[in-house]
Parts: structure tokens; sequence; C-alpha cells
């Protein structure tokens, strides 16, 4: 009980929370800076906002690939060029003043972070087990939310100084990369069979019902969030209550703070409740924040909404990524982790293009009423078949 308690001062796992804290970093970090930005390059906003999307692409197609490397050759060898990649590239744009090499460098960027997510919930995943593992990404979940509620404010005050200073803060990864260097110590794999027969017993885990569940549970969390909630909910605040840029950025660091302090409650939440019966619940969390969105004629239950629905992301991601960190094979997890970050992608891709697609037909409070409705039947779907395997680890 003692060890649970101190779970947090793990030294290993203090390292990769500030990896954590550079994954969300390049993101949060300048969207306040966007539209001085593009008045400094005098283009138009939608050509400013390539500069993320140039900084996810590359996520896509190298995750998957890079997790296959990192259960080849290690883990640390690919996080170490990762975060010095990271920071070298944000440092030189804190200096750039022509906005081609500005896209070029964050590609690059991109580039640099497309491994440390995947290969970071990997490395938690290799140090813990049971019910440690599901508390330590409960941890982690916390401080990924406080990145991006406080990384906001921090790019939002660099940028008074210059719409070019938020990249400042990428500097900090040659901070993380000493640690890493010097004293990161986390199990590697032991991978000795060949090439082909790696394939191979990857494509046999990625088949089996369990395994495709939670890889599609992902993605439908994924979506929702970038869907209906980040994208949608401040849709709502603007067009329904006329709400300006300052009131959306508080109701969603609103909803980072709940999330924040109920993933780091996971640890007494999953001594009562299995990490499945976790994600159900969260769901169903998902789909009553949909239905008072859908309702709510006030501030108020707007709020409401917004705390059940990241409350319910709280509980679902840490509860995911231990079950399928649990269910991989150390020697092949961190392919299975890219990709499940290759499905999150998905659905941070497609989330908002069902919403945009159910408002061309409906309006947005039958919108709200119709995802909410659909991810109860899905969830119920996916709990009654391919996950309702007892079975959490998966032999090869």
């Amino acid at each position: 009980m003692h060890h649970k308690q101190k779970l947090y001062t793990n030294p290993n796992l203090l390292i990769a929370f500030s990896i954590t804290l550079i994954v969300v970093m390049g993101v949060s970090n300048i969207t306040p800076a966007l539209p001085a930005m593009a008045t400094f390059f005098n283009i138009p906003y939608s050509s400013v906002a390539l500069l993320i999307t140039v900084f996810t692409m590359p996520g896509i197609i190298i995750t998957p690939i890079l997790g296959i490397v990192s259960d080849r050759i290690g883990r640390r060898i690919l996080i170490i060029p990762s975060l010095l990649i990271f920071g070298i590239t944000g440092t030189i744009m804190v200096f750039v003043k022509d906005f081609s090499w500005l896209l070029i460098l964050r590609f690059i960027q991109g580039v640099g972070v497309s491994a440390l997510g995947a290969i970071n919930t990997t490395i938690i995943g290799d140090m813990f087990t049971g019910k440690d593992r599901t508390t330590a990404f409960g941890y982690n979940a916390s401080v990924l939310n406080i990145g991006t509620a406080a990384y906001p404010v921090i790019g939002g005050l660099l940028c008074i100084a210059g719409w070019n200073y938020p990249f400042l803060l990428s500097a900090f990864a040659f901070v993380v990369a000493w640690f890493v260097i010097f004293h990161l110590h986390n199990p590697e794999p032991v991978n000795e069979v060949t090439l082909q027969d790696y394939f191979k017993n990857i494509a046999a885990i990625i088949k089996k019902p369990y395994i495709i569940g939670l890889l599609s549970t992902n993605i439908l969390t994924f979506t929702l969030l970038y869907g209906p909630i980040i994208t949608y909910f401040p849709y709502i605040i603007s067009y329904r209550f006329n709400g300006d840029s300052a009131t959306i950025g508080l109701f969603m660091s609103l909803m980072s703070i709940v999330t924040a302090i109920t993933a780091s409650q996971l640890q007494l939440l999953s001594t009562r409740f299995s990490e499945k019966n976790l994600i159900f619940y969260s769901f169903l969390g998902f789909a009553i924040s949909f239905i008072i969105a859908g309702l709510a004629q006030n501030y108020f239950w707007l709020m409401v909404a917004i705390i059940v629905g990241g409350a319910s992301n709280a509980i679902n991601n840490p509860s995911l990524l231990s079950l399928l960190t649990g269910a991989s094979p150390t020697h092949y997890r961190g392919a299975i982790m890219s990709l499940n970050g290759m499905g999150l992608r998905v659905g941070q891709t497609f989330g908002p293009i069902i919403m945009a697609l159910l408002l061309a037909i409906v309006t947005v409070d039958i919108a709200f009423y119709i995802i909410g409705g659909a991810t109860v039947i899905i969830t119920i779907a996916l709990f009654s078949t391919l996950l309702s395997n007892r079975e959490c680890t998966v032999k090869t």
C-alpha cells in the first residue's frame, strides 16, 4: 500500500511525465500566438494554421514505423534523438522570419515528436503492472491535462513579448533529454526472433478480437473527444450563448482541470472497479455529457456537461492504456502502442468531420442527441462482442 501511495515519486515515472509535457507542448503553446503570426507574416489565419497541420501530419505515417523500431532496438535510443530534434528545431524557430522556413522546421519538429507519445506510454507500460500500471497512467493523464491547461496561458504571456517567443519553450526538451540519458532506467525489450517472425507475431496479436476491441475503443474515444467536445463545445458557447474567445478558453481549461483532478484519483477508483468497467462507465458519461450539452440553455448546464465530459475522459484513456499495454507482450508492445497512437490520429481527424456532417443535416442540439445515443449503442456493441473476453493478456 505504501508503494502505491508513493508511485508518483518514482524517478523513472517522473521522467516519463516530463516527456508527456513535451508531447502536449507542440500545439498548445503556440495556439495563442497564431493570430499574431498571421499579422506579422501578413497571411490569412487559415494559412498560419498550417503550422498545426504540418506538425501533426508526420505522426500518422511515422509513429507505427518507430514503434516497430523501438521493439527491435529499444525505447531510449529513439526518445533521445526525438527530444533533441524537437528542442533544436523549436529553438531555431525563435529566430526565423520566413514563413516557408517556419513550416519546414515545424514539419521536422513533428517528425521528432512523432515517436514520443506512443513510446512514452509504452515505457510506462513496461515499468509497471496491474493496478500500479493503471494508477501510473492516471497520473500521466493528470500531467498531460495540466500541460494542456497551462501551456496556452504561458504561451499567451510569452506572446506579449513577440509572436516567436512561445517557441522558446521547446528548449525544455534539452533538459528532459539530459534526464533521459543519465537517469532513465527503463526495461528494454529483448527481441530475439527474426524480423519475419516478428511481423508474423504482430499480425497474430492484432487479429485477436480483444486487441481489435481495445484499438477500436481508442478510436471511438478520440472521435468523441475531438469531435463533440473539443471542436463543438466551443461552437455552442460561441453561437448559442454569443461567448467570446476568453469564455471559450475558460470553459475548455475547466475541462482540462477536471480531467487532471479526476485522473489523479484513479488509484482509488481502480481499487473499486475494473479497468473495463471504468471504460464502460466513461462512455456512458460521454453520452450523458452530450445530451446535457444539447439541452443546455445557460452556462451552468454547459458547465455541468463539460465537467461530466472531462471526468469521463479522465477515467477512460488511462484505463484503456493499462489494458492495452497489459495485453501486449513487452517485445511487441512498441508496435501495438504505436498502432494505438495511429488510431488516436484517426479519431482526431474524423471526429470533427462527423460532427460537421451532422450539423449540415440537423441542428446542433439534435446532433448532440444523436452522438449521445450512438455512443451508448456502439459502447454496448463493443463490450458485448470484442471486449466480452475476460482475458487481459495475449500469449504469443
